[in-house]
Formats: C-alpha cells, sequence, structure tokens
C-alpha cells in the first residue's frame, strides 16, 4: 500500500510541479504588490496637489464631468492628500472599447493622472504587478479556465501535501527489532520519525536534495495545507468550497446570492446617488455602534447592489453595509469573523491566503513561505530525475 501512496505522490507532484513553481514566485512577489506597484508607478500613485482632499460628493461630480465616458463602480474613502485615489471605472457604454478600468485622480485636484486596465499583459511597469497577480491565480487564461487550473492544483497539492506527510510516517517494525546485516537495533518509530525533520548539511548531493525535500514538507505542512485550501476557496468557492464546507456548516446567503446577475451588457442603473447611500449607511452604523470609519463604496450593476465598507484592511479586513441601487433600501451586511461557522471559515480564507491576517509580518511570512513551495517543487523533480537516473543505469546493467 505505501508503494501506491509513494507513487502517487510522484506523479501527483510532477503534474503540479510547474503549477507550483510559478504561483510561488508570483506570490512571492505579489505579497508586496502595493509597495512594488507604487514603487514602480510613482506617476500614478503619488499626487502633488496641495490643500484639502474634496469630499465624495464633488470629487465624483467632477469625474462625472471630466471622464464621462465612465461609470463609477468603486472609490476609497480615506483619502489624503499626496496619494493618489484609485477609482474603480466601466465604460458607461458597453460597446466601446475598453482603455482602463481603473483610474488614479489626484484627491485635491480632482485632475486624473493616469489610468490602466487591470491584469494586462505584460511587463510594462504600469501594467506588471497587476499582470503577475492575474497570473497568479489565472494563468492569465481567459474566462474561468485559468481559474481551474490553478483551483485544480491546489486540489492537488492538498492532496499531495497529505500523502508526502504519510510517507514521512516511519515504516511499522517490531520494536527494537534487528535486521539482517544490521548490528544495530532499530530505533522507534517516534525517534526515527524525528530524523526525517532534520537535514543532514554534510550528506551527498542526492541525500541532501531527499533531506530538503522531506524536511521542507514537514515543517511547512500546515502552512501548505492552509494556502491550498484558501486557494481553492477563492478559485472554485461554488464548485467545490462551498458544496464541501456546506456538508459541516451552513453558509448565510448574502443579498447577491438572492439576485439574478445580469451581464456587463445590461448593466442594472442606480436610481440613488453615492453620496446618498453613504449619508444612509453612516446612519446605519451610528445604530449600530460602530466607530470605525467609512473605508469604501461600490456599486455592483450586474446585481443593482452598493456597498459601503467599513474599517481597514488589516486582519479580516473591511465590513460591509449593503443597499439597494433603485430605492436605497437596506439589504444586508457582511461583518467577517460573525454568522454560521462556514462564514467565518470563509471569511478567514483571503486573510489567511495574502498574510494579510497579521499585516506586514504575515505578508512576509507568506512570501517566504512562496519561495519555499518553488524550492519544495524544484527539489521534487530532482529527486524524479535522479531515481530516473539510477534504474536506467540499472537496466542498462541488466541489459548488457
Amino acid at each position: 500500500m505505501r508503494k501506491i501512496w509513494l507513487r502517487l505522490h510522484r506523479y501527483l507532484g510532477l503534474t503540479a510541479a510547474m503549477f507550483l513553481l510559478l504561483a510561488g514566485l508570483t506570490g512571492s512577489i505579489i505579497a508586496y504588490q502595493q509597495e512594488l506597484d507604487a514603487w514602480l508607478n510613482p506617476d500614478l500613485f503619488e499626487s502633488s496637489a496641495q490643500g484639502s482632499v474634496l469630499d465624495t460628493g464633488e470629487l465624483l461630480e467632477r469625474l462625472r464631468h471630466d471622464q464621462s465616458k465612465y461609470r463609477i463602480v468603486s472609490l476609497p474613502l480615506n483619502r489624503e492628500a499626496g496619494k493618489a485615489a484609485r477609482i474603480t471605472v466601466r465604460l458607461a457604454e458597453a460597446d466601446q472599447p475598453a482603455d482602463a478600468d481603473e483610474l488614479f485622480v489626484d484627491p485635491v485636484s480632482g485632475k486624473v493622472l493616469g489610468g490602466r486596465i487591470w491584469g494586462a499583459c505584460c511587463f510594462e511597469r504600469r501594467h506588471l504587478i497587476p499582470f503577475i497577480y492575474v497570473l497568479h491565480y489565472s494563468l492569465q487564461l481567459p474566462g474561468e479556465i485559468g481559474l481551474w487550473v490553478m483551483g485544480s492544483t491546489a486540489i492537488v497539492w492538498l492532496f499531495e501535501s497529505l500523502i508526502g506527510f504519510y510517507l514521512t510516517l516511519p515504516k511499522q517494525y517490531p520494536a527494537r527489532q534487528t535486521l539482517p546485516n544490521r548490528q544495530q537495533p532499530l530505533k522507534n518509530g517516534w525517534q526515527r520519525w524525528a530524523m526525517a525533520w532534520r537535514i543532514k548539511p554534510r550528506a551527498g548531493a542526492m541525500r541532501l536534495n531527499f533531506d530538503l525535500h522531506r524536511a521542507g514538507g514537514l515543517w511547512l505542512l500546515i502552512l501548505m495545507l492552509t494556502l491550498s485550501i484558501s486557494a481553492i476557496s477563492l478559485n472554485l468557492r461554488d464548485a467545490v468550497f462551498e458544496p464541501v464546507v456546506s456538508l459541516f456548516s451552513e453558509f448565510t446567503p448574502s443579498p447577491f446570492d438572492t439576485r439574478e446577475r445580469r451581464g456587463e451588457q445590461a448593466p442594472v442603473e442606480a436610481d440613488i446617488a453615492f453620496v446618498e447611500v453613504l449619508r444612509i449607511a453612516a446612519a446605519e452604523a451610528g445604530k449600530r455602534g460602530w466607530t470605525k470609519p467609512q473605508a469604501s463604496i461600490f456599486y455592483n450593476a450586474s446585481y443593482g447592489i452598493f456597498g459601503v465598507g467599513y474599517g481597514d484592511n488589516q486582519g479580516l479586513g473591511l465590513s460591509y453595509l449593503y443597499y439597494d441601487g433603485a430605492t436605497g433600501a437596506y439589504l444586508g451586511d457582511y461583518v467577517p469573523g460573525s454568522g454560521s461557522a462556514a462564514d467565518v471559515f470563509e471569511a478567514l480564507q483571503l486573510p489567511l491566503h495574502s498574510g494579510q491576517i497579521i499585516g506586514l509580518p504575515g505578508r512576509v511570512l507568506i512570501s517566504l513561505v512562496g519561495l519555499a513551495v518553488v524550492g519544495l517543487a524544484i527539489t521534487g523533480v530532482l529527486i524524479w530525475l535522479s531515481k530516473t537516473k539510477v534504474l536506467r543505469v540499472k537496466h542498462r546493467a541488466v541489459s548488457s
């Protein structure tokens, strides 16, 4: 039975190796996406106008006047002088060719500093970090193909990690048994398993490579399981994650779950202004005793729903209040860490995957784990190549 698991581990690993190598490399970069993007594009992220920032109503009015070909999707509410506001937009006329879906706006003057299409190809500095971000989770493949490829890779990675852990467990020998041709009796199971966690730096190249792969996999097991499960939740939520988690706990339906999605070609136009939604949300937040500030607002035209975010992106992220785009009626909320066990478990996935759950230290950790995954993929392939080479030599010796 152990041989079957070994072969499964080997071939699952070989199947996923290239994808894991790519995911590890890109993940280690996008852990610092905000900082790297701003460093590469100071002309977009830094604004020069001095003075007080425009209030949200005036900023929106200027954008509607100066950028009438766009409709606003989302904008930050915690704007400050010197830092451009990143505003998500869509073309007002969907049949027109898109030249930007993200605008960088001076929060003091309202001047548009530049724009770009998020995730567009390829290595020009304005597009590099978003391109790598999309490459990380979808390989830049069209539609849902990339999501399925990387989501399936995450499933393989999950089982591959568990099988690898099983294979590190010691074979069952009778206690203190002495095998033929051995002068010393075997150590007990726990003593032998403890050796699997160690790397022998003075060993030969093949042995060192094996130790790095085995010990590295053991030390990183919990983190790899966490990342693989969270990747499944992010890429295959409806197809895999939700059905499996629902076996143990029910999800609380969100306002988006109770409405039919409209396509980009037939958006639901809002009949209520952004600033009016902010006023309504502020009143609701006051009733709840929320002291955290409004952080962002979005309008999802595919569902006709406004969302107002509160708090910051640290920890579990923003809390949201949802409102109908036609009437301004309250539709529900999203408060990470509340609700059913399934709701709480899902809310943890993105903060865990990004490391943002503990801020910068978490992002640094995720970046290092990404590089370690690259190392595990490479050492795994090298182990297979070395064993294949040995088998070929033996086969030639027998044939001769």
